[in-house]
């Protein structure tokens, strides 16, 4: 015999009371999680999306490029002919951040030993803003006909206070396995921007007034 049906009292109330003090307690964590939600996703706490470069980016606008010639037997020079580095707004292309200008690389070779040291020179200027790290660059040495003989990576020095500064000349000692070739064919010289793969992009901060 089935049990007898009992009036939906107390138990029906006291489990209809459970019930709804466990959606309450449910809700108070599902109301935060949409507040924060919200809250990230305002404009103020907006992040750039994946692979947009930050609001400060800035990047040369195109390298520079110099033909190399004979100054001595011992000593040749890149032909200096008003080329320039300059850093813009990535957002912004107009808006200049700062310079290399008075570019010069020269190859010099010794006898005794054999020796080929290549020595990079410029003059920097912030114009209002500096790299919130040192640029790096990068110097690719060719032959006339456009073929790569040897790459040099170095970072560069910018501050406020540049306005046509004489930067320190930076030197480096070709390897001896390739130095008299370099030596003996190269033709021209690229300068441009140098970034190592996953390396943050550069950035820049405006300078005091």
């Amino acid at each position: 015999m089935d049990p007898p049906i009992g009036p939906a009292g107390d138990d029906a109330s006291s489990n209809l009371g459970a019930a709804g003090a466990d959606m309450s307690t449910d809700l108070t964590p599902r109301t935060a999680l949409v507040a924060l939600a919200a809250f990230l996703a305002s404009p103020a706490h907006a992040q750039p999306a994946p692979g947009q470069a930050p609001p400060n980016a800035v990047s040369i606008e195109q390298s520079a490029v110099f033909d190399v010639t004979p100054v001595t037997g011992a000593l040749k020079e890149t032909a200096q002919k008003g080329q320039q580095l300059v850093w813009r707004a990535r957002r912004s292309p107009n808006d200049r951040r700062f310079e290399l200008t008075d570019m010069s690389v020269a190859f010099l070779r010794s006898e005794a030993p054999t020796e080929v040291k290549i020595t990079f020179a410029a003059h920097v200027s912030a114009l209002g803003w500096r790299p919130e790290s040192d640029p790096q660059l990068e110097v690719i040495v060719r032959t006339r006909g456009g073929a790569s003989i040897y790459f040099w990576n170095f970072a560069v020095s910018v501050r406020c206070a540049d306005s046509n500064r004489p930067l320190p000349p930076l030197s480096q000692v070709v390897p001896n396995d390739i130095a008299a070739n370099l030596f003996n064919n190269v033709g021209t010289v690229e300068i441009s921007e140098y970034r190592e793969s996953n390396a943050p992009i550069l950035t820049a901060r405006q300078c005091p007034s």
